[in-house]
């Protein structure tokens, strides 16, 4: 009796679990697969199904409005998030320069300007006219005012480890290093942090969660039940993706592979 008891819960159990697994699945559809040159990057659509590429160091809009500054060198990230606040950073000149939806100048920032003791890593948009920034001389994340060209008042984020990667939108700002992964808030408060025990190493936003990179592995954070959920895929060596609106952009050795992302 007592034995019969036990198989009808394992088998409950077994049952549970795995409904749980099938509700809790992320799967990709192939929409097309292209060639593409290491010289390009399709960086947003917006909702006016405008597209933005780094192109030959030059950022440019629908292949008619194009910014470059060959003064300041390589472009090291375009953040169109904003398609009207668009930030293009130039990490070697410690610069980041705002644009509009023409892409002209907005405004320019050195943080070399801003303090002597500032060497910002990387950019990310924030809510209203800021910016987070990683500071790798503090080892802390902080909220830049670009118009005002203000570090925003006891907005600032200690972490720990190497710093990798963030995103953000405009309700949270996710971090990676080498040793967690961080979700902060707007007020720069750490919300969810847990080990990066599977080297990650890229993260790209997807509705209000975000798709991260292992090596050739790709998991989607479902950021209101805080899981982990590995995503299917087809065998490719990824070199990098990205994530615009609900479609997935892989890119491998010489092809732009596009899939839909299907959430449960």
């Amino acid at each position: 009796m007592y034995i019969d008891i036990m198989r009808a819960k394992l088998l409950f159990l077994f049952i549970f679990l795995n409904s749980l697994l099938a509700y809790n699945q992320t799967t990709l559809k192939k929409i097309e697969s292209s060639k593409y040159q290491n010289n390009f990057k399709l960086l947003n659509i917006d909702n006016l199904g405008n597209e933005y590429y780094l192109v030959d160091n030059k950022l440019l809009k629908k292949n008619k409005l194009l910014f470059s500054d060959s003064s300041m060198g390589f472009i090291d990230k375009a953040d169109a998030y904003s398609p009207i606040k668009i930030k293009v950073w130039f990490q070697d000149y410690n610069t980041l320069i705002i644009l509009d939806n023409f892409l002209n100048e907005i405004t320019r920032i050195n943080f070399n300007n801003i303090s002597k003791f500032t060497q910002i890593r990387d950019i990310s948009s924030a809510n209203n006219n800021s910016v987070w920034v990683f500071d790798e001389i503090e080892m802390k994340i902080k909220k830049f005012d670009f118009f005002k060209r203000i570090f925003i008042e006891n907005i600032e984020t200690k972490i720990d480890g190497i710093f990798i990667n963030f995103q953000s939108n405009y309700n949270y700002l996710w971090v990676l290093t080498d040793e967690f992964f961080y979700k902060i808030n707007y007020n720069g408060s750490i919300i969810y942090k847990s080990e990066n025990r599977n080297g990650y190493n890229k993260i790209s936003l997807f509705k209000n969660d975000v798709i991260i990179a292992s090596n050739n592995q790709l998991v989607h954070f479902k950021n209101d039940e805080e899981l982990f959920i590995n995503i299917k895929h087809e065998k490719l060596f990824i070199k990098d993706f990205s994530v615009i609106n609900e479609t997935l952009y892989i890119y491998d050795k010489d092809h732009l592979n596009k899939y839909l992302i299907l959430t449960d």
